[in-house]
């Protein structure tokens, strides 16, 4: 899959837990536009069996979570493995 692909499959998913959430630009803080805890636990557990991934404990860092591009990166990494 694609990185745009990917984006737009993220964006999905963040939308699905969040519909209030306002259009992601890819860099933007998903925290700052009302991504609370509870759905970013819900974003990684959605994005695991969207993708067919497990994340590992060590990416479960906010930073891989913290945006669409860091996201698009963790997840391009681990589907190209």
């Amino acid at each position: 899959m694609e990185q745009p692909e990917i984006a737009n499959a993220v964006r999905e998913v963040v939308r699905e837990i969040a519909p209030d959430i306002p259009e992601m630009e890819e860099n933007i803080s998903l925290n700052s536009l009302g991504l609370d805890s509870l759905g970013s636990v819900e974003l990684t557990l959605r994005l695991e069996d969207r993708f067919g991934v497990v994340f590992e404990d060590d990416e479960l860092a906010f930073e891989n979570f913290e945006s669409v591009a860091s996201i698009v990166d963790l997840l391009s990494a681990k589907t190209a493995a």
